[in-house]
């Protein structure tokens, strides 16, 4: 078993299970949680021993979506990065460039791309509250298989905010179009 901050692994049988582990914001997409993901990811597409990819969450959630406490500290870093005094303007903009290239990887909508166009099968065991985002994670997997217990909901309407997901995409394919319509237009919970 490895351990991360925020992932936990296991490999058994040629099953890599990955456990989002954030308790306190109920398995939210936060940042260190995506470069940990993405980095297990990758190093999952190398090796020939492990072949099929299971992400489930501890309980009581899979996974509550962004973490939207990180977006304060990215709108921070990115404004004290354009006030860099003494800079020409497209010196500033040349690193904005570069830091958003590299963060860009670790965003959320890019991990939950990169999921997507995994080369190798994977199962999202949901085990508890698949929220915005965190739905839009268990979408991206080619199986998704729902405890009991589970919920469900398009969440972003209730923020303002539009699905970033692959959900506006993904949804349609799998439950048709007036359902993905009723789900993201009303942001409601089904179990």
């Amino acid at each position: 078993m490895s351990d991360h901050e925020y992932i936990h692994t296991k490999v058994k049988s040629g099953v890599l299970i990955i456990t989002l582990d954030d308790s306190a914001t109920r398995n939210a997409l936060g940042t260190e949680m995506c470069k940990q993901l993405v980095d297990r990811l990758d190093s999952f597409e190398e090796t020939s021993e492990e072949r099929v990819l299971v992400i489930t969450g501890t309980e009581p959630s899979f996974c509550s979506g962004a973490n939207v406490g990180n977006f304060r500290q990215r709108i921070i870093d990115k404004e004290s990065l354009s006030s860099q005094s003494g800079s020409l303007p497209w010196g500033v903009m040349d690193a904005k460039l570069g830091q958003r290239n590299q963060a860009s990887r670790y965003d959320v909508p890019q991990v939950v791309l990169r999921m997507f166009n995994l080369q190798k099968p994977s199962i999202a065991a949901i085990n508890g509250h698949a929220i915005g985002a965190g739905m839009g994670l268990a979408l991206a997997c080619d199986i998704r298989i729902a405890s009991e217990k589970s919920e469900f909901s398009e969440a972003f309407v209730s923020r303002g905010l539009i699905p970033a997901d692959g959900s506006c995409w993904q949804l349609p394919r799998l439950i048709g179009s007036s359902n993905t319509f009723l789900l993201q237009y009303t942001g409601d919970r089904i179990s």
